[in-house]
């Protein structure tokens, strides 16, 4: 099966985000992690003066609940045979 992970798609006529791409990508932020492309080309120097700071402190927000959601320490196992 096929997943196209296109953030922008063109749904019945109209350009539209989709949801499921979007949460794809922020699966890949979690083992990847993320940057910013306005520091590193340093057309910004800090996030201070940025207006979606507020947006990318929420993301990592969101990331770091996923993380915490989702990965179990297990402190024994067995294998069934």
């Amino acid at each position: 099966m096929f997943v196209d992970n296109a953030v922008v798609k063109r749904i019945e006529g109209e350009e539209r985000y989709d949801r499921f791409a979007i949460a794809s990508t922020m699966l890949d932020v979690s083992f990847k992690g993320a940057g910013c492309s306005v520091i590193e080309a340093k057309v910004l120097k800090n996030c201070e003066g940025c207006n979606l700071k507020y947006l990318c402190n929420k993301i990592d927000e969101v990331v770091q609940d996923y993380i915490e959601k989702t990965t179990v320490v297990t402190s024994s196992f067995s294998f069934d045979n």
